[in-house]
């Protein structure tokens, strides 16, 4: 029992650090982003990539950050841009219209087979918590996980980006009106996500499988975990993304067939308990 929750909490943080950037488009574009778990794999499979030819772990990691984050900017500019000034609800049916297309893209440039990149900690594989034993790498990923978090609370709330993308997200006619540009915030908004989804894939792709089928499957649990944790908290993201992946492994280990109607049984009774999410703050009224 101890031994699945151990592991089942270290594999929320990946769950969490995919679901920043989701709550974040979410909470200030207003929109439900299904290119999203597209850039989950993109971001494995460019280190994957990155690293069979050559590249050291962190420089291939870095790389695959970098280059999701353009992915992100790019298609923020070049299509989302476009129809949200027209009708931000048609969105959703576009973003998921350019998911199907670049899956399509990524099947014919890297193969659909799934991906894993074996990561060795040379001398010390595995840690002992107590009377569980886990791979050095899965430590280092809640970690990093734990600090991506600090790193966004930061640039949310201590930088004049974290302020500007605050006011568009509560009220844009009035951020633009006392002179933000917030077409450049929402840019700038799809760029962290885009970076922080890379990042989580790149470290994903070191800890289990990764192919361009299972896009969709990361957008969904990116979306559970931002209704769980509540929209607009970060930590509350984080602490959902844990309680998720703990749910997730022990309603897989324990009962296998019965495992999906387990969590979504049990998401269906945290909404009708606490519907704004557990650390929400209630919905956000645009004026």
């Amino acid at each position: 029992m101890l031994d699945v929750l151990v592991y089942g909490v270290l594999s929320g943080a990946t769950f969490a650090m995919v679901a920043f950037g989701f709550s974040l488009v979410l909470g200030v574009l207003g929109i439900v982003n299904m290119v999203h778990g597209v850039f989950v794999v993109l971001g494995g499979f460019a280190t994957h990539w990155l690293s069979s030819r050559g590249w050291p772990l962190p420089a291939a990691v870095l790389g695959a950050t970098l280059f999701t984050g353009v992915a992100g900017v790019a298609t923020q500019k070049l299509f989302i841009d476009r129809v949200f000034k027209t009708n931000p609800l048609m969105v959703l049916v576009q973003t998921f219209g350019l998911s199907i297309v670049l899956v399509q893209v990524m099947e014919k440039t890297w193969g659909a087979s799934e991906r894993l990149l074996r990561v060795d900690i040379p001398g010390y594989p595995m840690v002992e918590m107590g009377q569980v034993i886990v791979p050095t790498i899965e430590v280092i990923i809640f970690a990093i996980a734990l600090a991506s978090t600090l790193m966004l609370v930061l640039l949310l709330n201590g930088t004049n980006f974290g302020r500007a993308l605050r006011a568009c997200r509560d009220n844009p006619r009035n951020a633009a009106i006392l002179g933000i540009n917030v077409g450049n915030v929402y840019m700038g908004t799809m760029l962290v996500c885009a970076l922080w989804t890379g990042l989580a894939g790149a470290l994903v792709i070191g800890t289990k499988p990764l192919a361009p089928y299972m896009h969709l499957q990361w957008t969904v649990d990116a979306f559970l975990i931002v209704i769980i944790g509540g929209l607009s908290s970060i930590p509350g993201v984080l602490i959902a993304g844990f309680l998720y992946g703990a749910l997730n492994y022990m309603a897989f280990y324990y009962a296998s067939t019965w495992a999906p109607a387990l969590i979504y049984g049990t998401l269906i009774a945290l909404l009708l308990w606490r519907p704004q999410g557990l650390f929400g703050l209630g919905a956000v009224v645009r004026k």
